[in-house]
């Protein structure tokens, strides 16, 4: 009941708002270089631009929201890659914690052109869906967008956006081996324990994102540093968690300075 509860707050808000003209989220496809170089890698990015007490969702939202989705049109013998996604924060939908931005953010999309490419310039289509999230919910469904870029022997940087870029790349989780996690269920919880290879103090700012929907996310984690030095989390179970999870991936925030990027984990049961 409570699932269908969740599902309804939802639904609700983009039934009313699915015929809005104007949607509040900003967003543009850009590059991170002027021009492009036949059979190498180069990024683009979708820039969401949040109004004030407005947000999108991660790539798993948590027990509300939908994620952002970009579906591509490109030219014979490009490839995309998966978004690079930045580290989620709490977001509010409306009494429900959820994972996705507020503010600014930039989905990073790997693409690589032929080797046999020898037209002068190439146009790159999408069609991103996205939910913006405030008082009221703002869907967007498959809206258009384009770039063109001129092929040469070299690719230059664009000086306008590659500073997004290397901002939010920054934001991207990653492993590190040097911590250590492990993880296993007990009575409705989930206990994930983290070894960190240098004593933190203060737990505030720690928090657990789930990647792929076990943990709810609207439930308050509890978070202990035991004499140790060990992090103790205890997450509770979604009730729409998937059945037979092996691993439990998902980011870990961490305080200012315990590591310069967010931490990426996936500890087996």
């Amino acid at each position: 009941m409570r699932f269908l509860g969740l599902l309804v707050a939802l639904l609700l808000p983009w039934r009313l708002q699915a015929s809005d003209a104007e949607n509040p989220l900003t967003v543009r496809l850009i590059s991170e270089t002027k021009n492009i170089q036949a059979g190498q890698p180069f990024f683009l990015g979708l820039h969401l631009v949040h109004p004030s007490g407005s947000h999108s969702y991660w790539k798993h939202p948590g027990i509300v929201g939908i994620a952002t989705r970009v579906e591509w049109d490109l030219p014979p013998g490009f490839r995309a890659g998966e978004i690079q996604w930045p580290a989620p924060q709490v977001v509010k939908m409306a009494s429900y914690d959820a994972q996705g931005y507020e503010g600014e953010t930039l989905l990073m999309v790997p693409i690589t052109s032929p080797e046999n490419l020898t037209a002068a310039s190439v146009t790159l289509n999408a069609k991103a869906s996205w939910m913006c999230c405030g008082k009221t919910c703002n869907p967007a469904v498959k809206i258009p967008f384009s770039i063109t870029l001129a092929v040469a022997d070299s690719a230059k940087i664009d000086p306008g956006t590659q500073p997004l870029f290397e901002k939010f790349r920054a934001l991207v989780p990653r492993p590190d081996p040097a911590w250590k996690s492990s993880v296993k269920r007990e009575e409705g919880h989930i206990l994930l324990t983290l070894q960190p290879p240098a004593a933190i103090s203060n737990p505030i700012g720690i928090r657990f994102f789930t990647a792929d929907g076990q943990v709810d996310s609207n439930q308050k984690q509890l978070v202990e540093i035991l004499p140790n030095g060990v992090i103790r989390m205890t997450l509770a179970i979604s009730e729409t968690a998937p059945d037979g999870s092996k691993t439990l991936p998902g980011v870990v925030s961490l305080p200012s300075g315990a590591l310069p990027f967010p931490l990426e984990i996936d500890p087996a049961f």
